[in-house]
């Protein structure tokens, strides 16, 4: 996160993260209808408060999808959950550097 954010984010990596277990892949491919239940467990692990919400969001689109998103997850509007934003956006367009999302960095900006 010490050079991701700085050089992704434009932002610099916070002196304080609040960590949590997460999913660590948290997107609409890994979710059931039914239930819902998470799929995929590979990027299990430790990851900011907040870090699966803010991944669902980034994945979220159209913009609706997006708006309930944030409205299910109050954690978004939070310190704790701006900081998983930042993170999350910091790794897409880390990827989009890569080749990978790149669908998805125009949404990364704003954040």
């Amino acid at each position: 996160m010490d050079g991701a954010l700085p050089q992704h984010a434009g932002v610099p990596a916070p002196a304080e993260i609040d960590w949590a277990t997460a999913h660590g892949d948290c997107h609409f491919a890994n979710l059931t209808t039914s239930g819902p239940t998470l799929l995929d467990f590979e990027g299990f692990g430790l990851a900011p408060v907040g870090y699966d919400p803010a991944l669902l969001y980034a994945y979220s689109l159209p913009p609706q999808t997006a708006a309930r998103i944030r409205a299910e997850f109050p954690i978004l509007g939070t310190p704790a959950g701006h900081t998983a934003l930042l993170v999350v956006a910091a790794d897409l367009l880390q990827s989009a550097s890569r080749g990978d999302h790149s669908e998805l960095t125009e949404h990364c900006a704003p954040w």
